[in-house]
């Protein structure tokens, strides 16, 4: 794979590497990516009292042009104030860095991000509610389910689903106080998981599915999309 020189310059910085405090207020952080993909990316936003975007730093598991995008995305962000920063494109990136047609996924992740990033920070801001958004028939048929097999709560999982997919959500019964675990409720209805997955539940989303290719759960999160340009394969699996 050949890189621009941009972007092999962006890649060697790696100015911006690091990260904050995930509790503070004025700290917005975003996750996306695939893990199987090869491409996980992290970007923390720092606000002023004046809502200006002071800081930026971010993590990336993931190839030379998703670390140059993030190297990019974070040097850009430092002095802009919410409005500018959603206004950024991933073409912009992409137009920089002079990434090819397979690698513009990179520039897409970094976007995502960045909106991920901010919509944390005006979510701990607002008060805006749980992190978990879930409908009113899904929630009839948790609480029924529940009331069925004398569970406690619901455990949600994580795993990698592949690029088609992006991260791949389970469900189960916590039929004990869950010890150990990190809760939140949602319309009445008590959510465990691992402490280490707290931020790659915010954005969750579940509805229940009865159609013609059948019925059941279906777990989403709007900032951990698939990635556009899969090639590796893992769609099949």
């Amino acid at each position: 794979m050949k890189y621009s020189e941009r972007t092999i310059e962006y890649y060697e910085k790696m100015n911006n590497t690091g990260g904050f405090d995930e509790g503070l207020p004025n700290v917005g952080t975003g996750i996306v990516g695939s893990p199987l993909c090869g491409d996980v990316m992290k970007l923390q936003l720092f606000f002023d009292d004046n809502d200006v975007i002071a800081d930026a730093k971010y993590k990336v598991f993931g190839c030379v042009s998703a670390i140059a995008s993030m190297e990019l995305a974070t040097t850009i962000l430092r002095g802009k104030t919410i409005v500018e920063a959603l206004k950024i494109r991933n073409e912009d990136v992409a137009q920089f860095l002079e990434l090819s047609d397979i690698k513009r996924h990179c520039s897409v992740l970094a976007k995502e991000a960045v909106d991920a990033a901010i919509d944390d920070y005006i979510a701990k801001n607002n008060n805006t509610g749980s992190a978990i958004t879930i409908t009113s028939a899904a929630a009839d048929k948790v609480k029924e389910m529940l009331t069925e097999h004398g569970g406690k709560g619901i455990l949600i999982s994580i795993g990698s689903g592949g690029c088609a997919v992006g991260i791949d959500y389970s469900l189960s019964y916590v039929s004990d106080d869950g010890a150990n675990l990190d809760t939140l409720e949602a319309s009445g209805i008590k959510f465990f998981y691992e402490h280490e997955i707290a931020l790659m539940i915010r954005g969750l989303s579940i509805d229940l599915a009865d159609n013609a290719d059948g019925h059941g759960f279906v777990v989403t999160n709007k900032y951990h999309r698939p990635c556009q340009n899969c090639s590796c394969g893992c769609s099949r699996i």
